[in-house]
C-alpha cells in the first residue's frame, strides 16, 4: 500500500470521478485507474463500482475512506511536526467561516496571524454554518468560526465569542423609539427571514419558538444586508446579530425576552490530529477575540 495509492483513492472518492481525480492528482487517468486496481487487489476486493458518471463508493470503500482520512491526516502532521522542530515556519491551514461574520471578524484575526507568522498561508472558505460542519467532517477544512446551528456530535469546540441579537425595525416604525422589546411585543409585524440552509434561520426560528411564537414572513433572502435593506424600505422587521446592526435606515432595539444571543464557536474534527500551524492559528483566534 502505497501513500499516492491513498492520495489517488481519496481523490476519487472525493469527486466522484476518476478523470477529476487524475486532473486534481496531476497524473493520467490510465495511471490513477492502474494504481486504484492495485490497491483494490491488495486489499482483496473493489473500492468503487465503476459507472458512466465516475465512481461510486463500495461498502469496502466506504469502511476504508475514513482510516484513509486518518492516515494522510497523521502523516500530514508528521510532516509539520518535523518542520517545526527544524525551526522551519512554512505551512498551511484552511479556515472557514460564515461570510458576514468574517467581514467583521477576519480582518484583526488574520493581521494578526501575518504578523505572527508571514510564511503560513491561510485558505479562506465562506459558508454557513451547517455547510461549514460538513466541510469539517468531509476534511475540506481544518478550523471553521461558526455559530452554534453547525455544532454537531463529531466535531470539538471552544466558544469564543457571545453576542446580542437585536430587532431590526424601520427608523418610522411605531416601535422605532423604544430601546428594548418582547418579541412578543412585535410578534404581529410582518418578518423578513434569512433562506433556508443559513445557520441564522434556526437560531431565529429557535428563538421565537421559546418564547411560543412563530414569526409572520414575508420574505425570505440569503444575505444579512439585504434583510435590512428591506427591513429600512419598510417591509418588515427582522432579527440580527449585534455586529451587523449599522444599516442606515434601520432602528435597533435590544429584545427583553426570551434571552437573545448567538455564541460563536472555534471547531475542528474530533479525532483530526492538529498541525503547528493549525495549533497556532487557534491560539491566534482565540487570542484576538477575546
Amino acid at each position: 500500500m502505497e501513500t499516492h495509492q491513498l492520495r489517488y483513492f481519496l481523490a476519487v472518492a472525493q469527486t466522484g470521478s476518476f478523470t477529476q481525480a487524475a486532473r486534481q492528482s496531476n497524473v493520467s487517468q490510465p495511471s490513477l485507474s492502474i494504481q486504484i486496481a492495485k490497491l483494490e487487489d491488495e486489499l482483496g476486493g473493489p473500492l468503487f463500482e465503476r459507472t458512466r458518471k465516475g465512481g461510486r463508493l463500495t461498502a469496502r470503500g466506504a469502511a476504508f475512506l475514513p482510516r484513509v482520512r486518518t492516515i494522510l491526516e497523521e502523516m500530514e502532521s508528521a510532516r509539520e511536526d518535523a518542520k517545526a522542530q527544524s525551526g522551519l515556519t512554512l505551512g498551511k491551514v484552511s479556515l472557514g467561516c460564515m461570510p458576514t461574520t468574517g467581514a467583521h471578524l477576519l480582518p484583526p484575526i488574520l493581521t494578526a496571524f501575518r504578523r505572527a507568522y508571514p510564511k503560513i498561508q491561510v485558505h479562506l472558505k465562506e459558508e454557513s454554518s451547517p455547510d461549514l460542519a460538513r466541510d469539517l467532517e468531509q476534511g475540506e477544512i481544518e478550523l471553521a468560526i461558526m455559530d452554534e446551528a453547525g455544532l454537531r456530535p463529531g466535531l470539538d469546540h471552544q466558544t469564543v465569542l457571545a453576542e446580542e441579537l437585536l430587532l431590526a425595525l424601520p427608523v418610522r416604525h411605531p416601535l422605532a423609539g423604544k430601546n428594548s422589546l418582547s418579541l412578543k411585543q412585535a410578534a404581529e409585524e410582518p418578518f423578513i427571514l434569512m433562506k433556508s440552509g443559513h445557520g441564522f434561520r434556526q437560531i431565529t426560528l429557535d428563538l421565537y419558538r421559546k418564547a411560543g411564537l412563530e414569526p409572520k414572513v414575508v420574505f425570505e433572502s440569503g444575505g444579512i444586508e439585504t434583510v435590512q435593506a428591506l427591513v429600512a424600505a419598510g417591509l418588515g422587521i427582522s432579527l440580527v446579530p449585534q455586529m451587523v446592526a449599522k444599516f442606515p435606515g434601520v432602528a435597533y432595539a435590544r429584545v427583553s425576552s426570551p434571552k437573545a444571543e448567538r455564541t460563536l464557536s472555534l471547531a475542528w474534527r474530533r479525532k483530526a490530529p492538529l498541525s503547528p500551524a493549525v495549533l497556532a492559528l487557534k491560539k491566534v483566534i482565540t487570542a484576538t477575540l477575546k
